[in-house]
């Protein structure tokens, strides 16, 4: 693993790494140029204002640090709301409201930089995990229905509300145009194509673009209007950036109201956002760096209010610039700087070009990243966590449909407070049976309802372990809503002093969020090697086999033996028949070697597992699922094989031999090397290194023989253990388990 001091800094240190980020820039600029068109478009500003929002994110992110990969600008989760709000400021009048909303968007900044000065970053975790995800699904439902109308090439005005989007659409299939649908379709169906396929040389050129060039392309030559096509203005000085309208604000006293309630949306909305982002870009980052939320909150309130006075959007970091950014090499955040540098040298010299794009390849675009949002596999990751998850889900989603988003986000969270209360609240068949009177139940339920916003510490006792300062802390009932007192003593812990959490049995419940919160607790101590331990979870009943799933204290359902799956027999008979330990329940990973692999993505779980010492080593066998930004509800899945030395045999020197280009941009601190020797495969392999020893080509030589054997095998050593993996297949059968464990005949022996 990378030491702190070899990790790319941002500042002045981190311009030695200008080629990484020059090129990464010029990737990110090609993505952000259409859809920062298209976010304007959907927000119902002009286009070039996403564009201008963009460059000054490029511009002043960079300068006030927070992060290290993620690229800020404007994002199409906001634009529903910026919609909304210029219609609520302009009183259905879109060029009226323009003017009003940048001045919600500075006030929007300053109330961001405030809140950032209060250390209020950290108050995100008093969200319920689903109800922000909920938020995020609604959005892309509503993003796709306001871009209905110009794929289809209805020019009407754009509906106020996410109702009459719907009630609306009927009207709409009356004003098809047909070249314009012709082009749309097609560009909606390459977006699909283009993002699902993996043959490399057909994403050479971002997907955005390609269909943008392409849209461009067909709308010559079938002639269309000037009305379809993007609206660009001739002088950008002149008629490109309008002023928020302050003035109008301060002498209108009937806009106050208003004004209010689009500020406290558009603060609430871009805060979970920006956090939420750059807690998955975390997890992405090949240095295994850790963005500061209070910083980074604070550099998008310095952006918003540059932006605004500029004409532009409000500006959160985005999760497919950012991935598009640490695939192309990026390493600092001038890779931010250098966006805005291409973005300005388009503006400038292609002005003429993107006024001939039609409103309909946007659409296209934007429609995809909506249907990215809310796609199926969003509601069936949320229903393996639980059925109190999805009832939440459901309910937010189809309450900020209705409402709007500030209302629908607070319905949620009341949801989700009833829903808790409800869990705790006893059967009426205890009254009915007198075991309760009516008075004691309602007396339970009050207390129950209480403890969600209790302090969930019970008692902290300091000793000496190991040299060390340990912190035991027992704890009660943990939800999303009292989540800050823990945090907060938690922070005020030494970061070497060990930790043991104990959920006590005077706890009732722990939430989906607490679940979250704790093992992104276990993630951050296992990577600064601090030791830590979370126990008495075993007592309580989970809702789900999903390891972040709620759990009730009741002991007595723990006991009861639980039915496996067919998937979890079939491993049960494996392992018996040789000689291994079995585990059906799904777990949190913990990589305790440090692998690459391993370092990637979110949600990590392993189920299944099957340990043993087999031909002398240590086995682990694992079903292995995660899921990885900008799809986060994507679920991956593979079967792993880890294999740990014993200490009588030479240890392995880290290295990987991946098929093709595999995991190639998190190999930061790896030497690639050409393998010695000819392998069958259509891809080839990359054999990297740590160290350009003999010891480390002579091991690699070795594994080659296994690789050889069985094609598309993706071999890991790390801290003298072994993983193994199959990228290309997702569940293995027993056949293909008995093949992985094969490795254990090519493991170097002697030195």
């Amino acid at each position: 693993m990378n030491t702190l001091e070899s990790k790319p800094s941002n500042g002045i240190k981190g311009l030695k790494h200008w080629r990484y980020d020059l090129g990464a820039g010029m990737q990110v600029a090609l993505v952000s140029l259409p859809l920062s068109l298209g976010i304007a478009i959907a927000s119902g500003a002009p286009p070039v204002s996403g564009v201008i929002s963009a460059i000054i994110a490029g511009l002043v992110f960079p300068f006030l640090g927070g992060a290290y990969v993620t690229i800020s600008g404007p994002a199409a989760g906001l634009a529903p709301a910026l919609l909304s709000g210029m219609l609520l400021l302009g009183n259905g009048d879109l060029a009226a409201g323009y003017p009003l909303l940048l001045v919600a968007i500075c006030l929007t900044g300053l109330a961001q930089i405030l809140l950032a000065f209060m250390n209020a970053g950290r108050f995100a975790i008093f969200l319920p995990v689903t109800v922000v995800e909920a938020m995020l699904a609604a959005i892309g439902i509503m993003i796709i229905l306001k871009q209905i109308p110009p794929l289809l090439g209805d020019l009407s005005p754009v509906a106020p509300t996410t109702l009459d989007s719907i009630t609306t659409l009927p009207e709409t299939l009356t004003h098809i145009q047909p070249a314009v649908f012709l082009i749309g379709s097609l560009c909606l169906l390459l977006m699909f194509l283009l993002n699902a396929t993996r043959r490399t040389w057909l994403r050479r050129i971002p997907p955005p673009l390609f269909v943008a060039m392409l849209g461009l392309v067909l709308a010559l030559v079938l002639g269309l209007d000037a009305s379809y096509l993007i609206a660009m203005p001739d002088n950008l000085l002149e008629g490109g950036i309008t002023p928020p309208a302050f003035g109008e604000l301060l002498t209108r006293s009937d806009l106050w109201i208003s004004m209010l309630t689009v500020v406290i949306t558009l603060t609430l909305i871009d805060g979970i956002e920006s956090l939420a982002t750059i807690a998955a870009v975390d997890k992405i980052d090949p240095y295994q760096r850790k963005s500061d939320p209070n910083v980074t909150l604070r550099a998008m309130g310095v952006s918003n209010v540059a932006s605004s006075l500029a004409g532009g959007l409000t500006i959160i970091p985005g999760g497919v610039k950012s991935r598009a950014n640490i695939d192309a090499g990026g390493r600092t955040l001038w890779a931010n700087f250098y966006n805005a540098a291409f973005l300005i040298v388009f503006l400038l010299l292609a002005t003429d070009l993107i006024a001939m794009i039609p409103l309909t390849a946007i659409a296209a675009i934007l429609i995809y990243v909506g249907w990215r949002l809310c796609e199926y596999r969003v509601f069936s990751k949320t229903y393996a966590i639980g059925r109190d998850q999805i009832l939440i889900f459901l309910l937010t989603v189809a309450a900020i449909l209705m409402t709007g988003l500030l209302w629908g986000i607070l319905i949620g969270m009341a949801v989700e407070i009833l829903m808790l209360a409800y869990l705790l609240t006893p059967s009426f068949r205890t009254v009915l049976t007198g075991r309760l009177t009516f008075v004691q139940a309602l007396e339970l339920i009050w207390r129950n309802l209480a403890s969600l916003f209790r302090n969930p510490v019970i008692k902290v006792h300091s000793s000496t372990r190991d040299g060390r300062q340990h912190y035991e802390i027992s704890l009660g009932s943990l939800v999303c809503f009292n989540l800050l007192p823990l945090d907060k003593l938690l922070q005020n812990i030494q970061n070497d002093a060990s930790l043991s959490l104990i959920v006590t049995e005077s706890g009732r419940i722990v939430d989906h969020t607490a679940m979250d919160y704790l093992h992104q607790l276990q993630e951050e101590c296992l990577r600064s090697g601090r030791p830590f331990h979370l126990l008495g979870l075993e007592q309580y009943y989970q809702f789900t086999q999903h390891s972040l799933s709620a759990r009730m204290h009741d002991a007595a359902l723990v006991r009861r033996e639980a039915r496996l799956s067919t998937r979890a027999e079939k491993m049960e008979a494996f392992a018996k028949r040789h000689g291994m330990t079995f585990n059906p329940a799904t777990l949190a990973v913990l990589d305790v070697h440090g692998f690459i692999y391993l370092r990637r993505g979110d949600r990590k779980q392993e189920s299944n597992v099957m340990t043993a010492t087999y031909h002398g080593y240590g086995i682990k066998v694992f079903d292995y699922s995660h899921t990885a930004a900008p799809d986060y509800y994507v679920e991956h899945r593979h079967t792993l094989v880890i294999v740990t030395l014993p200490d009588d045999i030479p240890a392995i020197p880290d290295l990987v031999l991946a098929p093709g280009h595999y995991l190639k941009r998190y190999l930061v601190d790896y030497q690639e090397h050409a393998p010695s020797v000819q392998i069958d495969h259509p891809d080839g392999y990359r054999v990297y290194t740590r160290n350009n020893d003999g010891l480390a080509l002579a091991a690699a030589d070795k594994l080659l023989t296994f690789v050889k054997r069985y094609p598309g095998v993706y071999v890991e050593a790390r801290s003298n253990a072994l993983l193994v993996f199959r990228p290309n297949r997702d569940i293995e059968n027993t056949q293909g388990i008995e093949e992985l464990l094969e490795i254990t005949d090519t493991i170097p022996t002697t030195a």
